[in-house]
């Protein structure tokens, strides 16, 4: 699927980019926060080391910076997005993941922003429809 990016997401996509050396397969913001889904195994370095990288980029765009790694597998790439899964189960185009109760504060964010920005990147960037915390 190909993605349309305003001028805006395309400086900080270009930032991005040029600051890690790491292609930014898509991205999505709001107002705190800057989430990137990265190309497969350059997560790592697109954080940088002690995230030097994320920091630097997060203070010149004022924002939060979240950084996903891509994954063809669907079931890695929502273990990517939600780190602090147990197990996810994919079913008719649904992942449903098991968080323990004391992250699901975390994962769901404030107002529902971060797992809004999950479910968006995973149904662009892959076949899942939605994403459920059991």
């Amino acid at each position: 699927m190909k993605k349309k990016f305003d001028k805006e997401p395309i400086q900080s996509i270009n930032l991005f980019e040029e600051k890690t050396n790491v292609e930014v397969k898509d991205f999505i913001e709001d107002e705190d926060s800057a989430y990137f889904l990265v190309e497969e195994g350059k997560a790592g370095l697109a954080i940088g080391k002690n995230g030097k990288n994320i920091k630097n980029i997060g203070n010149m765009l004022g924002k939060r910076i979240k950084v996903f790694e891509y994954e063809e597998n669907e079931e890695k790439l929502v273990k990517n997005m939600v780190l602090e899964c147990n197990s996810v189960d994919i079913k008719n185009n649904v992942a449903f993941v098991d968080v323990d109760e004391s992250d699901r504060g975390r994962v769901i964010g404030a107002n529902g922003s971060n797992i809004e920005k999950v479910r968006t990147l995973l149904r662009r960037n892959s076949d899942l429809e939605d994403l459920k915390l059991k």
